[in-house]
């Protein structure tokens, strides 16, 4: 049977925030269909690395830094499977012997939790990749049962409740007040960079001169606060600060 109630208590409660607060929604969630943890992020993925432009959870700090000890190498494969999934994914099929099965049988014993829950995969803005994953305690529950009961209404929040965030952080939500203000030179020197273009290749585009380019280049690491070009194009790429005709 599914809990109606519970989900449309939820619904309601995240159409009544002005500014929803995560936890409280996840306690309410956890408390709706009986789950152990709820994790979500909305990320950019890189060769480099995952960035994350936004993380929510209900993990203890102790059991974060017990992830994080154990390296990208061994988390972030489960992960980018579920960033790059088109339909939810159960972690129960991820085939033995696989990257992304090895790291989240490591993360899951790390965890002291069995790896059984599902990831919704969610649409998200500028470049970015978004998860809303549900994690349950296999032995107190039919996994197969549940999601027979519960998927839908689950996806459905998953998708009001990152809807509401990103609906928070557009122009005049408050959350991007505080982004670094570059120019369109800046923006110019960036794009190029993100291009594969040298200091030299950049100036002959845009009709200065090289020294030029490289002040531009300074001012915008400064303002980004980072510390080479590459940081500084991937952070200028995660913030959207990168798109727009004005730049070619």
């Amino acid at each position: 049977m599914t809990d109606q109630g519970g989900y449309f208590d939820l619904l309601d409660w995240l159409q009544d925030q002005k500014v929803v607060r995560p936890l409280p929604f996840f306690r309410q969630m956890q408390a709706a269909f009986g789950i152990a943890h709820i994790f979500y992020i909305d990320a950019v993925c890189t060769p480099a690395g995952i960035k994350a432009h936004r993380l929510c959870h209900t993990f203890s700090a102790a059991a974060v830094n017990a992830v994080k000890a154990l390296g990208p190498s061994v988390f972030e494969p489960p992960l980018r499977l579920a960033l790059a999934a088109i339909r939810p994914l159960d972690w129960n099929v991820l085939t033995q012997g696989t990257p992304a099965r090895d790291g989240l049988d490591q993360v899951a014993e790390r965890l002291g939790i069995t790896p059984c829950g599902v990831a919704y995969p969610l649409l998200s803005r500028e470049g970015r990749q978004a998860i809303f994953a549900v994690h349950i305690d296999a032995e107190a529950c039919d996994w197969h049962r549940f999601r027979r009961s519960h998927d839908r209404d689950l996806q459905a929040l998953a998708i009001e409740f990152h809807a509401s965030l990103l609906h928070g952080s557009e122009p005049g939500g408050g959350v991007n007040e505080a982004a670094p203000r570059l120019t369109r030179r800046e923006r110019q020197a960036l794009y190029w960079a993100a291009a594969g273009k040298s200091y030299w290749e950049t100036a002959v585009i845009l009709g200065i001169t090289e020294r030029t380019v490289r002040y531009f280049m300074s001012n915008a690491r400064r303002k980004l606060n980072v510390v080479s070009n590459t940081q500084a194009v991937a952070e200028a790429a995660w913030r959207g600060l990168l798109p727009g005709s004005d730049l070619h």
